[in-house]
């Protein structure tokens, strides 16, 4: 399997796990994913950013070890996909003022751009650069070589976090014995997967409504023109209801899944008593408001990120995430903005098809894994179906102590002889070999 294509490997670290997923491109260009594995870490990784490095490294170990297993072959290295709270864009413009007219070429533009790169951000640094248009003269354009000017004026759209959100995945991946082959700003390899080109060429709002953040993407003229994560999600309505109802989390959790809607015109006349636990009953129009009034404000949020470019959106906003999975989200988000241009994303733009025995998680959404997936292009594993275990094992078997067999020193005047070490050992074997024959020989009697 490995020798005829490249069996690509990404992980995603979410709002609250680690995932991982291993798959190749086949030659029609539809994607075979041949293993999906999830590792819960509460402590490790919060809203996309690692926090515990043990943590985080044992649960990466972890799932290669599966991997390792499922696959019969050894993970060596992974594509990485990076997100969380922090991640944001911040526009920048490089201005060159040129003593005479002169051809603008290839060169110059490396230089604006290194400059561009240049610029330094308060414990944060650049970590992608999207160009946008370029100010010739009085004219803008995208591509500006060869054009003959005096000035030009290029504009940059910098992707912008923290420091440790890379340091920390390098660390853990390193720990985990994993090399990282390349990363992937998460947001724009989904949208990349997601998005048709007329979309973003009309104008749209990718909105990717997950456990712990909401991302917001705007394209316009098929270029991202703003990115912002906003630390609310899911996560904020179930702990809503936990600390509303005196529910546990997972209760919690799936009383949103099952009973909840994002938004309802007026509460139901009779409303229904939904058993929990402890023998006590939830009110269904309790619980609808308590949903209701957290998901108006993820909304609202989401809409102040995108209401200044709401007219050049033709496409409309786009929904995608597991927490957009809600019932009535479109409605919700039509009601909280008065914008009418909302839908939710139907498929990747690639086709995937899932080997069968792996199961597909039902509670959380794959789209950015298979998106990451799909833009590796490098093998990731080794021909090595002996191994099936990583640096970091699952579970350390117990090891039975070792006997320690002491040979006891032969008589001084044999010593003085010195003989050889082959004589030592055969003179050694031959005392244990009659000790245990009067042992057996007592056992007989």
């Amino acid at each position: 399997m490995g020798a005829e294509q490249n069996i690509i490997v990404a992980f995603e670290f979410g709002s609250s796990a680690v995932c991982g997923i291993a798959g190749y491109k086949k030659s029609d260009g539809t994607l075979k994913i041949l293993d999906i594995e999830i590792e819960k870490t509460a402590e490790g990784v919060r809203r996309g950013v690692i926090y515990n490095i043990d943590v985080t490294t044992t649960a990466i170990a972890n799932i290669v070890s599966r991997m390792n297993k499922k696959l019969e072959m050894r993970v060596k290295r992974a594509y990485v996909g990076l997100g969380g709270q922090s991640l944001h864009t911040v526009g920048n413009t490089i201005t060159r003022n040129l003593e005479t007219t002169v051809k603008i070429t290839t060169e110059l533009m490396d230089n604006l751009n290194d400059n561009n790169i240049a610029t330094e951000y308060p414990d944060s640094k650049i970590y992608d650069v999207i160009p946008q248009e370029f100010l010739v003269g009085h004219h803008s354009v995208t591509n500006a070589v060869g054009i003959q000017t005096d000035k030009i004026e290029a504009n940059y759209l910098n992707v912008v976090a923290r420091d440790i959100l890379d340091e920390n995945i390098k660390q853990c991946m390193q720990k985990a014995g994993l090399e990282i082959v390349d990363t992937f700003i998460s947001p724009i390899a989904l949208a990349d997967s997601l998005l048709a080109d007329n979309d973003k060429r009309s104008g749209c709002a990718l909105v990717d409504f997950g456990a712990g953040t909401t991302t917001v993407s705007l394209y316009t003229n098929n270029i991202l023109r703003h990115m912002t994560v906003l630390p609310l999600g899911g996560n904020n309505i179930t702990t809503d209801i936990v600390n509303s109802k005196q529910v546990y989390t997972e209760e919690a959790e799936a009383l949103k899944r099952k009973y909840g809607v994002a938004y309802i015109a007026a509460e139901t006349d009779k409303p229904q008593q939904i058993p929990v636990s402890n023998n006590r009953t939830i009110d269904e129009n309790d619980l609808q408001n308590i949903i209701g009034a957290r998901q108006e404000e993820i909304i609202v949020n989401v809409w102040q990120q995108i209401k200044d470019s709401s007219e050049k959106l033709l496409g409309g906003i786009v929904t995608t995430g597991g927490a957009a999975q809600i019932r009535d989200m479109t409605e919700a988000i039509k009601h909280f903005t008065g914008f009418d241009r909302v839908k939710a994303a139907k498929s990747l733009i690639i086709s995937a098809e899932v080997s069968s025995g792996i199961d597909t998680p039902q509670d959380t959404n794959i789209d950015t894994l298979i998106a990451l997936l799909m833009h590796g292009t490098e093998n990731c594993v080794s021909e090595n179906p002996s191994v099936t275990a990583a640096s970091f094992p699952e579970q350390e078997p117990e090891k039975a102590p070792i006997q320690e067999v002491v040979i006891p020193e032969a008589p001084e005047e044999e010593q003085s002889q010195k003989p050889t070490l082959a004589k030592k050992i055969r003179k050694a074997g031959l005392w244990l070999r009659n000790m245990l024959n009067e042992q057996s020989e007592e056992e007989e009697d």
